[in-house]
């Protein structure tokens, strides 16, 4: 009955693993890049995701040379080599509807220019006029015998979102010439981060083939920055994998003196990432980058049930001896891991989800398959000398630890800022400097979404809101700006009248009188500028749907606007990681509970707690090693605990038990698991090196604590 019923689960755990794989294969999920992507889930996070995405997606072109001609002239034959359909300037967009502009030129007006007029400072009104007339840089916009005062030209060049630089042109700063190109992506682009690497990786090609001995070519913007730390974390992933994999190799060799063991090993890992993988993609859509980057480590976890059950197998029934030890094993590890659900993080359910699956198929492949391998296998294993703590060193250990804890304890503190969780390459972080010079700006962006019952009310809307930016010198973009309402068309008109009416005669001496008199006369087109369709770049930019429209605000800081909510992406974020890293925190003490309650059932009360006693330890050496040394504890810091906690609990649960020579696998699982995630720790996420730093802090004094707390001649076997 017994063989019968394994032959049912090994055939149904086979066929598991083939539907799994088929489903996948009809509908593979795609690989998501983004790194906010890997902190928000939930649909409203999404759209700040999204909206950040969108509005982030610029790269800034800086052309060096030590000539002004040389830098304009490459900078156009930069932008000259695009593809203007995914990459445009500001001025790009405006010159498909300056015809559009023309005809309705008298309906149209900057805000400041309104501003002053609406105060009558025409003498400003005609200094700006005159700027505007004799501008080398660029040309007047219409006819200057409709437009005297060249309102329009001033009302384009106000489009632009940054008036400290313009497109192409030089800038001198000490002895070196810069020109910029300031690149916006396409809004469908900017939302399929795969696609943009693509995009990106073409720039940095056309980067290098243009950069030659007397032109320096930097790429900045969110982008640039995304595809270098995407393509980095790629090639961590090999290299960690590798390592951790040569590692383990010359591990079982040495202790096993035999490669034979290492076939079932990489089976076992194998089919534990492919089962994670496959289970990853049928739940979430997308699988972010940092998941294989951190799942990776599941071949450090996975090879601890092989070598437990090859460190025991002497030739008896081996399950049978190590089957409950295996079995608390994977149930507290598994439980730790069932926390991350709740963290409200889409990377750490990912994490969960794969590493669970993981680790559920290689314990299903030790329990089911391998006593038929070895039942055809004979090992030799070399003798590793067993540590017993002395009592008194145990105890020194111990005051230590708790000493360690409380000094610490005071310095404990905490860091939510998304920005110090990702430390740049020295390259990008020199070229963002020296844009942030050229354009004279470093502030954050904000989005501020405006509602209404049709396109006239939103933009309305978004004119009350810009005129108090306006007054307050607060750049921002936004559709109205672009397509005034009507009502403000209107009230343009009245403020044009006006002004040609008491200053057009005594500015415009270059027009004959009878043109002059034609000008203040003229009966204004009663048609509108409407949302076209060769607006549909601002469709795409600022209108989510027919009801909602979004303001980008520039440098909005602690500045309070009456019913105006802004979405600044740099404080939400960090709210939310403060949020989530709170709730986490919140769950260490019930999970430490359920654990203890878990074990308590499973053995009894006082063994209970002495299992779980090395784990409560280590989490205590650890706060207390980084407040010690001042580190900041992030998010991940945190989310690490729950880890240390799960792994940590195999040492003392197999050392409880005694099951064979328990003491040789507990050591070869702690050295492959704390290998793994010391290779995490010089990665160049800061993110995922936090986590590698504490965990394998942490499971090396788990692994420590559990010699010193579960004495040699204290443990029992249990069955």
């Amino acid at each position: 009955m017994r063989n019968k019923l394994i032959y049912i689960l090994r055939t149904a755990f086979i066929l598991i693993l083939i539907t799994l794989g088929v489903l996948v294969l009809f509908n593979p999920a795609s690989t998501e890049t983004n790194i906010l992507k890997a902190i928000f889930s939930s649909t409203e996070d999404n759209i700040l995701v999204d909206l950040s995405s969108k509005f982030s997606a610029r790269i800034n072109v800086i052309v060096e040379s030590d000539s002004p001609e040389t830098s304009e002239k490459t900078a156009e034959t930069f932008y000259g080599k695009l593809d203007k359909d995914k990459f445009h300037t500001s001025n790009a967009d405006v010159s498909k509807v300056l015809d559009d502009y023309e005809k309705y030129h008298n309906n149209l007006l900057s805000s400041k220019m309104r501003f002053l007029l609406m105060q009558k400072q025409y003498d400003s009104v005609e200094e700006q006029g005159l700027e505007a007339l004799y501008n080398p840089i660029m040309p007047p916009v219409g006819s200057i015998e409709e437009d005297p005062f060249l309102l329009l030209t001033d009302f384009v060049m106000s489009l632009s979102p940054n008036k400290q630089v313009t497109d192409f042109t030089p800038v001198g700063v000490d002895g070196k010439y810069y020109s910029l190109i300031l690149l916006s992506v396409d809004s469908d682009i900017a939302l399929a981060p795969t696609v943009l690497n693509g995009e990106v990786e073409k720039l940095i090609d056309l980067q290098r083939e243009m950069s030659v001995k007397d032109v320096k070519i930097y790429l900045t913007g969110a982008p640039i920055h995304s595809y270098f730390a995407s393509s980095h974390s790629i090639f961590e992933i090999n290299l960690i994998c590798i390592l951790s994999t040569i590692f383990i190799i010359g591990l079982v060799l040495w202790y096993f003196k035999s490669i034979i063991p290492l076939i079932p090993i990489a089976l076992s890992i194998g089919l534990g990432i492919f089962s994670g993988y496959c289970m990853t993609s049928l739940i979430f859509k997308d699988i972010h980058i940092l998941t294989f980057v951190f799942s990776t480590t599941l071949i450090g976890i996975c090879v601890d049930y092989s070598l437990h059950y090859f460190v025991s197998d002497e030739g008896r029934d081996t399950i049978k001896e190590i089957f409950k030890s295996l079995s608390v094993s994977l149930l507290t590890t598994v439980s730790a891991f069932v926390v991350l659900l709740f963290a409200n993080f889409i990377l750490l359910k990912q994490i969960s989800v794969f590493t669970i699956t993981g680790l559920c198929t290689v314990y299903s492949i030790v329990v089911l398959f391998y006593p038929l391998i070895s039942k055809k296998l004979v090992l030799k294993k070399r003798s590793v000398k067993q540590f017993n703590v002395p009592e008194k060193w145990a105890k020194i250990t111990i005051y230590s630890v708790c000493a360690i804890a409380l000094a610490g304890f005071w310095g404990i503190h905490f860091d939510d800022n998304i920005k110090n969780m990702y430390v740049p390459p020295k390259f990008l972080m020199n070229a963002e400097k020296l844009f942030g010079e050229l354009a004279g700006t470093d502030g954050d962006t904000s989005i501020i979404v405006v509602k209404g019952k049709n396109l006239e009310d939103i933009l309305q809307k978004e004119e009350a809101i810009a005129d108090k930016l306006t007054e307050e010198n607060i750049e921002y973009q936004a559709l109205s700006r672009y397509i005034p309402s009507e009502k403000r068309q209107k009230n343009n008109q009245v403020l044009r009248k006006q002004l040609y009416k008491d200053k057009l005669n005594e500015y415009a001496v270059f027009l004959p009188a009878q043109k002059r008199a034609g000008l203040i006369k003229e009966a204004y087109n009663k048609g509108f500028l409407k949302l076209s369709n060769d607006f549909g770049f601002l469709k795409k930019n600022f209108l989510i749907d027919e009801n909602t429209s979004i303001m980008v605000v520039y440098d909005y800081e602690n500045i309070k606007i009456d019913g105006v909510n802004a979405i600044n992406f740099q404080r939400d974020i960090s709210s939310q990681i403060k949020k989530c890293r709170q709730i986490c925190l919140s769950l260490l003490i019930p999970i430490f509970a359920v654990l203890y309650l878990l074990l308590a059932k499973i053995y009894d009360y006082k063994s209970g707690f002495k299992i779980i006693l090395p784990s409560i330890m280590s989490v205590a050496f650890v706060f207390g090693i980084l407040g010690i040394f001042r580190c900041p504890v992030n998010l991940f810091h945190l989310l690490a605990v729950f880890l240390i906690i799960g792994f940590g609990l195999d040492y003392s649960v197999f050392r409880f038990n005694n099951a064979g020579k328990a003491g040789d696998a507990v050591l070869m699982s702690c050295l492959t698991s704390v290998f793994s995630f010391a290779l995490l720790a010089f990665a160049g996420f800061k993110l995922i090196s936090s986590l590698g730093t504490v965990l394998a802090l942490g499971l090396i004094s788990s692994y420590i604590f559990s010699i010193i707390l579960i004495r040699a001649e204290e443990q029992k076997i249990r069955g």
